[in-house]
């Protein structure tokens, strides 16, 4: 092959390539195992079964997910425990910023606006959605403790969370937030 052919034959080649990973069904890195579902999805799942949601939102080149993803989100009991309680969330902050995304209620608005409004960044980040729509608590960082995703499990879960905030509930525990080791 001349040269000129070979780079038109390569540059149809990457072309194609640079397309497939646009698409939109392309996902972020998220946790290994875990069964999350792009956000728009995932809303209305959550609206469908009546489950709160549980919201992750990264990147996926993200260099701090990449710490929580294998230091915390490793463990199978707490993916086991997630994937039964909430409906599981990936946002990609990345993503188009003019794709329209669905709040959890009801609001249409852009992902650049969804951002801001769900004070999504830094990454990475979660929040804990109830089933009527409304936040529950949110909370980011690479080194978030497996403990600490289990209190806020315990706190979701029992709908303490109608009746105080989670500083409260952990209070009247006689606990306090586990915090990564120093």
């Amino acid at each position: 092959m001349h040269w000129p052919a070979l780079i038109r034959h390569y540059s149809v080649k990457i072309a194609v390539l640079i397309m497939l990973l646009a698409l939109p069904g392309a996902h972020a890195k998220t946790p290994d195992g875990w069964p999350f579902v792009e956000y728009n999805e995932a809303v209305r799942i959550a609206k469908r079964t009546h489950k709160p949601l549980f919201v992750y939102f990264g990147f996926p080149t993200c260099p701090y997910c990449e710490i929580a993803n294998k230091n915390t989100f490793s463990f199978d009991a707490l993916r086991r425990r997630y994937a039964e309680h909430f409906v599981l969330a990936y946002f990609d902050i990345h993503g188009n910023p003019t794709d329209v995304m669905t709040l959890p209620d009801g609001a249409k608005i852009t992902r650049a606006d969804a951002i801001k409004h769900l004070r999504a960044s830094p990454v990475p980040a979660w929040m804990f959605v109830s089933p009527d729509g409304k936040e529950i608590l949110t909370r980011r960082g690479s080194r978030t403790p497996v403990a600490a995703f289990m209190q806020f499990d315990e706190y979701v879960t029992s709908n303490a969370y109608q009746s105080g905030t989670f500083e409260k509930f952990l209070s009247q525990r006689d606990e306090q937030e586990a915090k990564p080791p120093e």
